[in-house]
């Protein structure tokens, strides 16, 4: 199963359902709609490498990175233009491509914080899979 997201009818905030073959692949997609829910960000800008490990496991994993996207760009005025997880003995690596985001064409608004209200991931038969509400 490759990777993907999409993104799904919601009457006030965004909604999304991403995914992956692998536990760490669901989380990249998933932070990868979460930046396309609110940004195009150019590949000739100017980006920096950055990388944080991150805590605990299932739904919380989740939360951890999307906040992390969200937190970056509240205090740092960053925006990731690639995203990858990968698991190390110290816990789940979030390696990100960071633009100013001064440099980003914003789409949409910018996200507030991730609803528990309808917040999944889990394992399925075909990999992993997860559906987040964003507020904006």
């Amino acid at each position: 199963m490759s990777g993907g997201y999409r993104f799904l009818p919601h009457t006030a905030d965004i909604r999304f359902e991403a995914w992956g073959g692998t536990r760490e692949e669901c989380l990249a997609q998933a932070c990868r709609a979460l930046v396309a829910s609110f940004a195009e960000v150019p590949a000739a800008a100017p980006a920096r490498p950055a990388s944080v490990v991150l805590d605990g496991g299932g739904e919380q994993l989740l939360l951890a990175a999307l906040d992390e996207v969200i937190y970056r760009l509240d205090v740092g005025g960053t925006v990731p233009r690639e995203v990858d997880v990968r698991a190390t003995p110290a816990g789940t690596a979030l390696e990100l491509s960071e633009v100013d985001s001064d440099a980003v064409r914003f789409t949409g608004a910018a996200p507030k914080a991730i609803s528990l209200h309808g917040f999944s991931f889990a394992r399925d038969e075909q990999g992993w899979r997860c559906s987040v509400t964003v507020d904006v």
